[in-house]
């Protein structure tokens, strides 16, 4: 800007050898410059440590996600294959379970304890009674032909 001192116009004096040795001294814009990239640099490193830690995080949980759905495919088919062993014990179980009265006839049972056993049926004549013992068994009351 100048001034108007009435015909004379007087410029304000600028001395650039001040102006560059205190405002832009060459030194302290290339400390400035130095500083400004070694900050850009620790916040780059910062964001590419945070980068590589998130992608390593992702990558992980992607293989454990990955594992635990085989162990859950390989834990259905045992399930599987033991709900299908299952049923075949049942239905083995259902076939083996028979009553014995259809397994037997107690008719069979009287011929072969009559014929081959000399069995006899219990009359009141053949019959024993005796008191009960303190000591809790019973001796033998007479030979066995």
């Amino acid at each position: 800007k100048s001034a108007l001192y009435g015909d004379i116009v007087v410029k304000p004096y600028f001395d650039m050898r001040k102006f560059e040795s205190h405002i832009y001294n060459k030194d302290i814009i290339k400390e400035r410059k130095i500083k400004s990239r070694k900050r850009i640099k620790v916040v780059d490193k910062i964001i590419k440590f945070v980068l590589v830690v998130s992608l390593a995080l992702f990558v992980i949980t992607i293989f454990a996600t990955i594992c635990e759905c085989g162990k859950i495919a390989t834990l259905d088919y045992k399930i599987t294959k033991l709900e299908k062993t299952l049923d075949n014990k049942r239905a083995e179980f259902d076939r083996l379970n028979v009553p014995l009265s259809k397994l037997v006839r107690h008719d069979d049972l009287k011929m072969k304890a009559y014929l081959d056993l000399n069995m006899i049926l219990p009359t009141d004549k053949n019959t024993i009674y005796f008191d009960k013992s303190d000591e809790g068994f019973v001796h033998q009351y007479e030979n066995i032909h």
